[in-house]
């Protein structure tokens, strides 16, 4: 039963979301992959400067191997994935995000650290506009 009072869920028009389903290096154990990703990767990409100017966020979801366990036993999807984590990049447009992988400093400074811990090749990449659903304070 649902509740009229509620607003109809919308898709956002003011900004777009575009996620990185993120492959690891092969040979990188999922410690090392996890570890770099967050302590060093993240570091040097905030730093440049079109990333801190063209996006509203970014964030990283990490993948929890306490979690497999239980997450086996559902019944919503069976197959282990060969993804880590997932990219989650937030902007006012994909052309503000599509900017930054074509900017000189990402190039030099960025995709370099990338070849340390991620495979390009085996990514997945999805992008769209979104709706929030719930949204609750802690």
């Amino acid at each position: 039963m649902s509740d009229d009072s509620s607003p109809k869920p919308s898709l956002r028009t003011d900004r777009v979301r575009l996620v990185v389903l993120m492959a690891p290096k092969p040979g990188l154990s999922f410690e090392e992959f996890d570890r770099y990703w967050l302590d060093v990767h993240a570091k040097v990409f905030s730093s440049i400067a079109i990333a801190k100017r063209n996006l509203l966020k970014y964030e990283q979801f990490h993948l929890d191997r306490n979690y497999d366990e239980l997450i086996a036993a559902q019944t919503l999807a069976k197959s282990k994935s060969p993804f880590r984590g997932i990219a989650i990049f937030e902007a006012t447009s994909l052309d503000k995000i599509f900017d930054i992988w074509k900017d000189e400093e990402y190039l030099r400074v960025v995709v370099p650290d990338e070849h340390k811990f991620f495979d390009h090749e085996n990514a997945q990449i999805l992008a769209g506009p979104f709706a929030t659903i719930i949204d609750k304070p802690n």
